[in-house]
């Protein structure tokens, strides 16, 4: 069973499970659902749908820029800065939901390149002291997950990762290459992960607080 964030509620049942009994089970588990609509409605409140409009704000590294949109008919690639306080997409002349979407677009895979340009210079900074040579890093999109590691040495990082601030970032690359040292969370891991980052678990908490808000932008 999964409740997605619209508030719809999926049930996965094998071919000899009568309705009834589906039923039953859905009532078995009402509160539990009303408890994750509930978390889902708070979350959509504190973060609404981006309407991709003049003067929204987007976070980049833990500080906020309002939107700023400028249009150049003719213009081959839309491209996305920040100056000062303003987030500043230039596109071309879309409208309608061409133009949303090319905004969505532009901004996405701004954050994309912030994040990978970020993540490098983590892994210059920690990976020789914990001696470990990660593979590739791969930015890419992740529903769930912030960061994960492959047995090969690969790291996958979701691209939303540079809207969140330096030191909560530097903490979920630092992670993934102490899994290169051991791939489980065992004591161990978070020793070698101490002696790295002695406050982890601030930037730990911090992520655990407000990561799901920001995994729930919609773009």
């Amino acid at each position: 069973m999964k409740v997605h964030r619209d508030g719809r509620v999926d049930v996965r049942a094998p071919r000899h499970v009568t309705k009834t009994m589906v039923r039953q089970f859905v009532l078995r588990r009402a509160d539990w659902i009303l408890d994750k609509q509930s978390y889902f409605q708070d979350l959509l409140k504190k973060n609404p749908a981006k309407e991709f409009r003049t003067g929204e704000t987007f976070s980049v590294f833990g500080r906020n820029f309002r939107l700023r949109l400028e249009r150049q008919p003719g213009l081959e690639f839309p491209f996305c800065k920040t100056e000062g306080q303003r987030l500043k997409v230039v596109v071309n002349g879309q409208v309608g939901e061409g133009l949303k979407n090319a905004i969505r677009g532009t901004i996405r895979d701004w954050y994309g390149v912030l994040t990978e340009k970020k993540a490098r210079a983590v892994v210059r900074k920690h990976a020789k002291g914990l001696a470990v040579t990660p593979g590739r890093l791969i930015v890419t999109e992740q529903a769930k997950r912030w960061a994960s590691c492959s047995k090969i040495g690969n790291i996958r990082l979701n691209w939303r990762l540079s809207m969140m601030p330096p030191a909560v970032f530097e903490y979920v690359v630092v992670h993934e290459l102490c899994h290169l040292k051991t791939h489980n969370h065992s004591l161990k891991f978070w020793r070698i992960l101490k002696s790295v980052l002695p406050d982890y678990e601030t930037r730990r908490e911090w992520l655990r607080k407000n990561g799901p808000g920001l995994m729930f932008n919609d773009f």
